[in-house]
């Protein structure tokens, strides 16, 4: 039951982290930012939003990545006037490794083709 929660509670995090992201902040460079996962962590007491960055610029990735570091507290703010639950997780934001390594495949992939 436990771990079903913290599912839903991965799930719903990521709705609205990424509803706040696109309502409340524009990014330098037009670049997008998309919310692959949230990782709960055992007591719900923190979690990592775990993004993917598209940017025009090479390089913007840290950018991006230090700009959402910049935020998190307005994020954070967003969270707990939104959500029915206590505690609230601390957020924090990583750059998803996985994602990035699931497109180098692909990208590898269809050059094969």
């Amino acid at each position: 039951a436990a771990l079903r929660r913290i599912e839903r509670v991965a799930v719903l995090l990521r709705e609205v982290i990424a509803k706040i992201l696109l309502r409340d902040l524009a990014f330098p460079d037009g670049a997008m930012v998309t919310v692959t996962r949230v990782a709960p962590s055992d007591d719900l007491y923190y979690a990592t939003a775990f993004v993917t960055i598209l940017a025009p610029k090479a390089g913007a990735e840290g950018t991006v990545l230090a700009e959402l570091k910049r935020v998190t507290g307005l994020v954070q703010h967003e969270l707990n006037r939104t959500l029915r639950m206590r505690p609230v997780p601390k957020i924090s934001f990583a750059l998803d490794q996985n994602e990035q390594r699931r497109e180098r495949v692909e990208k590898l992939l269809n050059e094969q083709k």
